[in-house]
């Protein structure tokens, strides 16, 4: 009789063992999802540009890239300190192309790129003050 008691601790000792490592195995594993749910993303940074990619009498493209997914905003006139006109595009990405229309030929433009709420960061990039001029008109 002594010896099946033995036997039976002998048994629960190494199932309780066993029991213990999963659970240090599943806590182990839990940390490490919350570890990766923690990281944050990154702040939205410029990458390239702005740029002026195409520009004519009354038209211009101006592009640009991002490290993360983010917002397409520029703001320009004619002005430096006054970039008093808008033109976004209703979608984010990490490029960033924004068709500019009505401009007045032979003038000199200034513009500013920006890019914010990167992935839900609430974070924003924005360029310094660049300029073009468009083409007289033919």
């Amino acid at each position: 009789m002594r010896t099946i008691f033995t036997t039976l601790a002998i048994f629960g000792v190494l199932g309780l063992g066993t029991i213990t490592q999963a659970q240090s195995t599943v806590g182990d594993h839990d940390q490490g999802d919350q570890a990766k749910q923690t990281q944050k993303t990154p702040n939205v940074k410029l990458t390239h540009g702005p740029v002026v990619e195409s520009f004519k009498d009354t038209t211009a493209v101006i592009a640009w890239s991002t490290n993360v997914n983010a917002s397409t905003i520029v703001k320009y006139g004619t002005d430096k300190d006054n970039l008093n006109l808008t033109t976004e595009m209703p979608w984010g990405g990490v490029t960033h192309r924004v068709h500019l229309k009505g401009l007045k030929p032979n003038a000199t433009y200034y513009f500013q790129a920006k890019s914010s709420q990167a992935q839900g960061t609430g974070s924003s990039a924005v360029s310094n003050v660049e300029n073009f001029k468009t083409i007289g008109q033919k």
